[in-house]
C-alpha cells in the first residue's frame, strides 16, 4: 500500500513538472510573439470614427453603431476620394491610407447634410468644399499669434511666406503680415483639445487644420499641431512650408481635392523641395478669385499672336452654343451639333487642331447635347440630352451610365454649378437645382427664371461659371454677364459673343 502511495506521488510530481515546463514554454512563446507584434505594430484605427471625423459617416451617439451597410458605403466612398480601389472592405491599403498623416480638414460632407445650407454651419468648423468660401478682398492679411520652438521664428516667417507666395503667383492676392487686432488669417500652434470644435491628436496624425473665410472669428484662422516634429529643407519630421501652402489653401476658400498632383490632397506626401500647385489646385483658386493681375513690364517684349478665329470666318463667328463647360484639367469646351470647340488657354478663339468629333474628347458622349457642365464638387462632367443624362469622370464616361431624367428634367436646354455649390438647370423660362438622385425635381421647383435670376431672359442655351468667377449665358449670337451678387444681367447685356469668346476681329475684354 505505501509502495502504491509512493508511486502515485511520483506520477503526480511528473506531471506536475511536465506541467511547469510546457507552461513556461507556453508563456516564453507567447512573449515571443507579443514581443514580435509589438516590433511589427502599426497605429490602431478607429475605423468608424475616422470616417465621421472626416465626413463619410454621421456623428452618432457612442452607444449606437453604424450598420454594415452604412459602413461599407462609407469606406468606398473613402476609397474613391483617396484613389484607391474601391471595394467597400477593410483592406490593407485602406487601412494603411488611413494611417498616413494628413489634414483635420473634412474631405467631404457629411450624408445628412448633403442638402443642407452650409454656410452658417462653415463659419465656426472645417466644412467640406462648397466653393461658396472667398474673401472678398484681394489684399489679405496675416498675424502669427504664436510660434513653436522647434524652428527659429525666421524659418517659420520664411516658410509662411513662401507658402503663400505659390497662391499670389496665380490670382491677384496680396499678402501682408499685420500686427494688428483683426487680421484675416490668424496662425498659432495647438495641442490636443483647443477649444475651436476640432482637437489635435499629438504625434502623427492630424498634422494641422484651417478654417474658410468669412465674417466669423475665426474664420480663415490657422492651427497646426504642435506635437509635431516641425522641420524646413529636411526628409526627418514634417515640413512646415508644405503644409502651411495646403493649409492656407483652406483659409482661401478651398476644399480637399483627389486629382492627381494636388496639393491640395488632404493626405501629406512628404518632403518635396520642388512642390509646386497641381493643374487642379490653380483651377479651382483662380475660379474663386480669378488669375493674376498683369504688370506692365518697363521694357515689353513682342508677345506672340494669339490664336484667333478670323471675323471672315462665319462658320466660327457665328458659331451657336449647344454646350458650354469647364473641364476637370482648366480647358474649356464648347459643344455645337456633332463637333467639339475648344477655347484657347487665353480664354478667346478656338485652340488650333479643333474643331473636333465630340467622341474623340468625350468618348462616347451623345452628339446634339441639350446641356454640359463640370462640377468642382462631385469632380464629374455632366451632358444631358433629351431623357438621359451621360457623368463622365475626366473624358472617360463612367460605367452605367447613361441614365434617365424625368419630368421637367427632360430636354434641360442650359446648366451649370452655381456660387453656391449647387447645380441649375433651365428649360424655356423656368429652373431648377438638380443632382443625380433627383428623380424629379425637390418641393418648390421648377420656378420662374425671373424669382431668382432677376431680369435674366428665358430660352437660355448654354450657361458656364467660368474660371474668372464670373456667371455668362448664351443665346444665339448674345452671351450675358451675370451678377451673382445682385442677382440680375450687368447693364449693357446681352452683347454679341463673336469677339470675347470666339476671338474674332479684334477681342474684347467679356
Amino acid at each position: 500500500m505505501k509502495e502504491k502511495h509512493t508511486i502515485t506521488i511520483i506520477s503526480c510530481l511528473l506531471i506536475v513538472v511536465q506541467a511547469v515546463q510546457l507552461e513556461d514554454k507556453f508563456f516564453k512563446g507567447l512573449n515571443a510573439l507579443l514581443t514580435r507584434g509589438k516590433r511589427q505594430a502599426l497605429p490602431p484605427v478607429d475605423v468608424d470614427a475616422y470616417l465621421e471625423k472626416y465626413g463619410y459617416l454621421d456623428i452618432i451617439p457612442a452607444e449606437a453603431s453604424h450598420s454594415e451597410e452604412t459602413r461599407s458605403n462609407a469606406i468606398s466612398e473613402f476609397q474613391r476620394f483617396a484613389n484607391l480601389p474601391v471595394s467597400g472592405q477593410l483592406d490593407k491599403a485602406t487601412l494603411q491610407k488611413m494611417r498616413q498623416r494628413r489634414c483635420g480638414m473634412r474631405d467631404v460632407i457629411r450624408p445628412s447634410e448633403r442638402n443642407a445650407e452650409l454656410r452658417a454651419r462653415a463659419q465656426n468648423e472645417p466644412l467640406a468644399f462648397s466653393n461658396t468660401y472667398k474673401w472678398d478682398h484681394n489684399e489679405i492679411t496675416y498675424k502669427f499669434l504664436d510660434f513653436t520652438r522647434q524652428l527659429p521664428e525666421s524659418s517659420q516667417r520664411r516658410a509662411v511666406q513662401n507658402a503663400l507666395s505659390k497662391w499670389a503667383e496665380v490670382t491677384p492676392l496680396i499678402f501682408r503680415e499685420s500686427t494688428g487686432s483683426n487680421p484675416d488669417i490668424l496662425i498659432a500652434y495647438r495641442r490636443n483639445d483647443h477649444n475651436d470644435g476640432s482637437s489635435f491628436d499629438g504625434r502623427g496624425g492630424t498634422l494641422a487644420h484651417a478654417f474658410f473665410p468669412g465674417t466669423a472669428s475665426i474664420s480663415g484662422d490657422t492651427h497646426f499641431d504642435e506635437d509635431e516634429i516641425w522641420t524646413e529643407n529636411t526628409e526627418k519630421g514634417t515640413n512646415l512650408e508644405i503644409v502651411s501652402a495646403h493649409e492656407f489653401g483652406h483659409a482661401l476658400g478651398l476644399g480637399h481635392s483627389n486629382a492627381i498632383g494636388a496639393l491640395m490632397k488632404p493626405f501629406y506626401g512628404g518632403y518635396d523641395p520642388n512642390y509646386k500647385l497641381g493643374t487642379d489646385d490653380v483651377y479651382r483658386i483662380q475660379q474663386l478669385y480669378g488669375g493674376p493681375n498683369r504688370r506692365l513690364n518697363p521694357q515689353p517684349t513682342q508677345a506672340p499672336k494669339p490664336t484667333i478665329i478670323p471675323s471672315t470666318n462665319n462658320k466660327f463667328c457665328d458659331l451657336k452654343f449647344d454646350g458650354i463647360s469647364n473641364a476637370h484639367d482648366g480647358s474649356t469646351y464648347i459643344f455645337r451639333k456633332k463637333e467639339i470647340y475648344k477655347l484657347s488657354s487665353r480664354g478667346y478663339g478656338i485652340e488650333p487642331g479643333f474643331p473636333q468629333p465630340i467622341k474623340n474628347v468625350y468618348k462616347q458622349a451623345p452628339n446634339g447635347v441639350g446641356a454640359v457642365l463640370y462640377s468642382s464638387y462631385t469632380r464629374h462632367t455632366y451632358i444631358f440630352k433629351g431623357n438621359r443624362f451621360w457623368r463622365f469622370t475626366g473624358y472617360t464616361k463612367d460605367s452605367g451610365y447613361p441614365k434617365m431624367l424625368e419630368g421637367f428634367y427632360v430636354d434641360i436646354q442650359a446648366a451649370l454649378e452655381w456660387r453656391d455649390g449647387q447645380i441649375y438647370v433651365f428649360k424655356k423660362d423656368q429652373y431648377s437645382v438638380w443632382r443625380e438622385d433627383f428623380t424629379r425635381p425637390p418641393n418648390g421647383y421648377p420656378r420662374p427664371i425671373a424669382s431668382f435670376w432677376g431680369n435674366l431672359i428665358p430660352n437660355l442655351e448654354a450657361a458656364i461659371r467660368w474660371r474668372d468667377g464670373i456667371t455668362y449665358f448664351f443665346r444665339g449670337k448674345n452671351y450675358i454677364k451675370f451678377n451673382d451678387s445682385r442677382r440680375q444681367m450687368e447693364a449693357g447685356y446681352p452683347k454679341p459673343k463673336a469677339a470675347p469668346w470666339l476671338g474674332c476681329d479684334r477681342p474684347i475684354p467679356k
